[in-house]
């Protein structure tokens, strides 16, 4: 079993390796949408679809993804976690707890299949701004950095807020890189931001500067850190 697995995790990085060092192009001076297209063998409204545009306009150092996303077959639809039993509690005066996720299923201790790809292809995006409910290569914020990785990776799933995602996840107490990592009372009460765990202490995630590698021991996000959680599938 070992060996198996062993063996997929090989071919998932040669994968990786070979298939998305083409996957992101940066935009030059005297670019165009057309030209790139015929530069990549693709056409433009493959362009406009796999980067969410609306408009032809870029701008020099975009980057633009400009071939099909790699996917993983064997990935599902997530699904939310069962919802826990709402007990009703008197009103306090105090900050309100942070919501906890339903108990959970039995989950592998592997992570997820496509990991590799999220990973591989978070990295890719560092330096894309910031920018409000922003869940395209135009800019993201912290759930839409998430949703724009798992779609690309082939994981179907909903647009919805870091607190959202939070309760559609379980806790996971031994964390592998490509699992979330959730905080809270950062810029309002309760989970509040989100990113992707890499291992080594450190999470990739759209924080104020944009996509950045941070660690995790950095005196603010070690302050407001909840925990690290994945995805339940079917």
């Amino acid at each position: 079993m070992r060996k198996k697995v062993l063996i997929i995790a090989f071919m998932l990085f040669f994968i990786t390796e070979n298939a998305s060092a083409s996957t992101l192009y940066e935009v030059k001076k005297g670019d165009s949408l057309t030209k790139i297209a015929k530069l990549h063998k693709v056409t433009v409204a493959d362009l406009r679809t796999w980067n969410k545009l609306t408009k032809d306009n870029i701008y020099i150092k975009q980057k633009l993804v400009v071939q099909k996303p790699a996917t993983v077959k064997s990935v599902t639809k997530v699904v939310p976690a069962k919802a826990a039993p709402v007990v009703t509690k008197p009103v306090q005066t105090v900050a309100a707890p942070v919501a906890t996720p339903a108990p959970a299923p039995i989950i592998s201790g592997e992570g997820h299949a496509y990991y590799p790809l999220i990973i591989d292809f978070a990295k890719r995006l560092e330096g894309i701004p910031y920018l409000y409910a922003g869940n395209t290569m135009a800019g993201f914020d912290c759930s839409g950095f998430i949703y724009f990785l798992h779609n690309q990776a082939g994981v179907k799933m909903e647009r919805k807020s870091s607190e959202s995602y939070y309760l559609d996840s379980v806790v996971v107490t031994n964390p592998v890189p490509g699992d979330l990592v959730f905080f809270q009372n950062t810029y309002k009460e309760g989970i509040s931001h989100m990113g992707i765990f890499l291992g080594d202490n450190q999470f990739i995630h759209a924080g104020s500067k944009g996509v950045e590698i941070t660690m995790l021991d950095n005196v603010y996000w070690n302050e407001h850190f909840v925990s690290f959680n994945r995805f339940v599938q079917k």
